[in-house]
């Protein structure tokens, strides 16, 4: 039996460890004085329960929950979710490189607010701002066409050949081919070719942006390209829960919609 009293401990280990560098003052401080009945549930559902439920590693949650809210677009929990995923050893460069990554999948004015806010949590702590100061080793290539064949070799190695044909053959590819070949040649052949995220953090990314602007249809995709990357169908499951807490759990049913069908097309039971 799982009890409330718990899940409320197990939240109150776990905040020990993060709020470590919180600010005194930050605006959630104020809910317990607005609503004692808020705090209980979000103690016990998010932080007790939802971030320790098996299957996904906290790191993977908390880069999840970052993707999450830099779609989301609201400073307050962004910033916080900033500081969790420092709190918990991801770089300076790690936390720019998921908003460089979803500037494909949300939009320059969502990532240029999330870098912005990044910033100015780094510049909170100088231990997050000496780190902030080592370069990151990334190799521009020096031409268009140089970008989309490396992208092409990686979409190939990540996902699959079949994840390769797909892109190659969208309709931005057939109705505005020189965009849709910038696009491609900076995203898979420049972005995906740095060192400041996994390709598996990567399509985390991806899966948390297609799953909060409901881009269903390309989700579905992209869960395929994820099972050939290596991604557990219960990774998957937990990235779309651990998302949906802070986008909203309507949804995750419609991500996990999708993700049921593609386990049932590939012939696999759940779990795997």
């Amino acid at each position: 039996m799982t009890r409330a009293e718990d899940l409320a401990q197990k939240a109150a280990n776990l905040h020990a460890f993060i709020d470590q560098h919180v600010p005194q003052g930050r605006l959630t401080g104020a809910l317990p004085d607005i609503s004692q009945d808020y705090v209980k549930l979000q103690e016990e559902v998010m932080w007790g329960g939802v971030w320790q439920v098996p299957g996904l590693d906290i790191t993977l949650r908390s880069l999840a929950t970052i993707s999450a809210q830099c779609v989301n677009g609201w400073d307050f929990g962004l910033q916080h979710q900033i500081r969790v995923g420092l709190s918990l050893g991801m770089s300076p460069q790690k936390i720019k490189g998921i908003f460089l990554q979803l500037l494909f999948y949300a939009g320059i004015p969502a990532t240029v607010f999330a870098l912005t806010q990044a910033q100015k949590v780094i510049n909170e702590q100088k231990m997050w701002q000496e780190e902030d100061r080592e370069p990151l080793k990334a190799e521009w290539l020096a031409s268009v066409e140089e970008k989309l064949e490396r992208g092409r070799q990686l979409r190939r190695n990540c996902w699959g050949q079949q994840a390769d044909l797909d892109l190659e053959s969208t309709l931005s590819q057939e109705l505005t081919p020189e965009t849709a070949d910038l696009v491609d040649a900076y995203n898979y052949g420049e972005a995906w070719a740095r060192g400041d995220l996994t390709p598996k953090e990567r399509t985390v990314c991806i899966l948390v942006a297609l799953m909060c602007r409901g881009h269903m249809r390309q989700l579905k995709q992209h869960i395929g390209y994820a099972l050939n990357l290596g991604i557990s169908q219960r990774e998957i499951c937990e990235v779309f829960s651990q998302a949906g807490w802070y986008r909203g759990w309507p949804y995750v049913e419609e991500a996990l919609e999708q993700a049921k069908s593609v386990f049932e097309e590939k012939g696999g039971s759940f779990g795997n």
